[in-house]
């Protein structure tokens, strides 16, 4: 029976799309059981993926042709046990397995959902290892993400794959972290604990409404469908920002930061907060949430990642900045860095879409002529950098809506 907690939450979808997704043996399988229990209907990825690995089709034969012969088994299957000690032991060859994989997929998986969308389907739940990695957000509603501790994972895959530790281990380290998977998470299914907890967990989650689940996962999508423009870096410094939302009463925000007249860049101007990236940093995206920790105090906890934008050049400071969409929890109770940051600023989302609070003009810079655009709020104004990356969310997920 399915829930009316669950359909109830999309009141502008019909059919309801959970991306199930999580690190090796951390539970999948086991969520989307008890999932199908509940009535829904399950797509698994691996499946689709075995489909797509069938002798002489398209796909057969690209892997074959990039890891050759040894392989496949005598009937001309591919052993996907050799397949997979290539693949797990080489991030280049698991790259290139991927980027043949992922896209046939991918379109199985549209089709697939688009037909039990026809039949009636209340709730779909995709079960894709790789949701995250493969781009496949734009497919879902809801992002679910199973954990697990690394022993516990380490046991799973020594009694139920027989892999030894070493094997396990390989496999864990080659896969996307739990940490920056649960980031664009809605919902966490901890499996460390009895399958009667998990069963309860997964129930609780189904029943209990969850507001703006619709909201987000047309951002999601929006940004997801877009081709984002990637500069490689070269001779720029780089930089990542954080655009935070909330809702608020019916209303959505974007936060943004003053910068102090104390900083060594963009001194006094609005921002997004976010920074330099740091070489201790993993990632572009850890950059993000750690200067939004250390400038206004937002926890990564508190942050749902949605999406990426373009790489956005600053005309003047030679900054590269990747920006990142996120849903934050509100309210926050907020830690301002006083040599950073003079205020943080909530803009209403409507303010920024009246076209009567925006304004562009040409401006020259050394050789070149730009275009610069303004947004006002008040006598407040967001402009240079900051606002073409405002522009471009809301060109990609606002104003087409």
């Amino acid at each position: 029976m399915i829930s009316p907690g669950i359909v109830g939450r999309i009141d502008t979808i019909c059919m309801v799309v959970i991306g199930l997704t999580g690190g090796i043996c951390t539970g999948k399988s086991t969520v989307s059981g008890f999932l199908a229990e509940l009535g829904a209907v399950i797509i698994s990825a691996d499946e689709i993926g075995h489909e797509a690995l069938q002798p002489s089709s398209a796909t057969w034969e690209q892997v074959v042709a990039a890891f050759g012969t040894d392989i496949l088994k005598n009937g001309g299957e591919i052993d996907r046990q050799k397949l997979g000690g290539i693949v797990f032991k080489d991030a280049g060859a698991m790259s290139e397995l991927n980027r043949i994989m992922h896209p046939a997929m991918h379109g199985v998986v549209e089709e697939r959902v688009r037909t039990l969308e026809a039949e009636g389907a209340a709730v779909v739940v995709l079960e894709a290892p790789l949701l995250v990695e493969a781009d496949w957000l734009d497919l879902v509603d809801e992002v679910w993400v199973t954990v697990a501790s690394e022993y516990t994972v380490v046991e799973r895959c020594s009694s139920r794959s027989g892999l030894s530790e070493v094997q396990a281990r390989e496999r864990i380290s080659s896969q996307l972290s739990s940490e920056d998977r649960v980031r664009y998470a809605d919902v966490v299914i901890d499996t460390d604990v009895s399958l009667n907890e998990v069963r309860q967990r997964v129930r609780e989650v189904w029943e209990h409404p969850r507001p703006h689940v619709a909201a987000k996962a047309a951002i999601r999508r929006a940004l997801c469908q877009r081709e984002r423009k990637v500069h490689s870096g070269e001779g720029w410094r780089r930089a990542a920002v954080l655009i935070p939302l909330y809702h608020e009463a019916d209303q959505c925000y974007v936060l943004v930061t003053k910068r102090t007249e104390a900083v060594d860049h963009h001194k006094g101007q609005i921002s997004f907060p976010g920074g330099t990236w740091d070489p201790k940093d993993t990632s572009l995206l850890q950059t993000a949430l750690r200067e939004c920790r250390e400038e206004i105090g937002l926890q990564a906890a508190d942050v749902q990642i949605l999406g990426q934008l373009d790489d956005t050049p600053t005309y003047t400071t030679n900054f590269l900045i990747t920006p990142y969409v996120g849903a934050i929890r509100w309210p926050q109770h907020l830690t301002l860095d006083p040599r950073e940051v003079e205020e943080v600023v909530s803009v209403p989302l409507e303010v920024l879409l009246d076209k009567s609070n925006f304004r562009e003009e040409k401006e020259v810079i050394g050789d070149e002529e730009v275009q610069q655009c303004f947004y006002y709020y008040g006598d407040r104004v967001i402009w240079g950098a900051t606002a073409r990356i405002l522009r471009r969310l809301l060109e990609a997920a606002f104003e087409s809506k």
